[in-house]
């Protein structure tokens, strides 16, 4: 029991030291930048994230549409990968996330959303500062750190990205990233 604990606390930090070089890296800004598809991208997160929404009851749903961007990929990976970890883990049983990409006259664009607990709409924002969350409450899959939205902001900062956040009525959060 004690070597499963030590296991678990080492893998909670490596977890944390990868989010925090995630998030040092998208504020240093973009390395290289390539053209890219956000659909592409965002099946593979899917595709890795699959079995751990099945486990936790929580049902995904995609609508993946070409949306092609000039960025930095590893960054963009670590920002789709970042939505989809946080609608995964503040989500309710039983519930969804929806993720869905395409291309607007605005740019190319990846939105998600999820059920979970109600989000106090003042609360939003402050949701994408660095090791902030609403509550444990929220967290029903494993600890995060309060780090995977600041996470995002950063990189949509750095693609000089429109960033939207809105709770969502019935709870969940619906969020939307505008690349140029």
């Amino acid at each position: 029991a004690t070597c499963e604990e030590l296991v678990e606390l080492g893998d909670q930090q490596e977890r944390l030291i990868a989010a925090l070089l995630a998030l040092a890296s998208s504020q240093r800004g973009i390395g290289q930048l390539e053209c890219l598809d956000l659909a592409d991208i965002t099946r593979d997160a899917l595709l890795a994230r699959r079995g751990e929404a099945e486990r936790h009851g929580i049902h995904l749903r995609a609508a993946l549409a070409a949306a092609p961007v000039t960025g930095d990929p590893s960054l963009a990976e670590s920002l789709v990968a970042n939505l989809l970890d946080n609608a995964i883990r503040h989500n309710l049983p039983g519930g969804q996330v929806e993720i869905s990409t395409a291309l607007t006259t605005a740019g190319a664009v990846v939105s998600v959303s999820n059920t979970g607990t109600l989000v106090p709409p003042d609360a939003v924002q402050e949701l994408f500062q660095p090791f902030r969350q609403l509550g444990t409450e929220r967290t029903r899959h494993g600890q995060g750190h309060g780090l995977g939205l600041a996470i995002v902001r950063a990189i949509a900062d750095a693609h000089g990205a429109a960033l939207t956040a809105r709770a969502r009525p019935g709870g969940g959060l619906g969020i939307e990233v505008v690349f140029p």
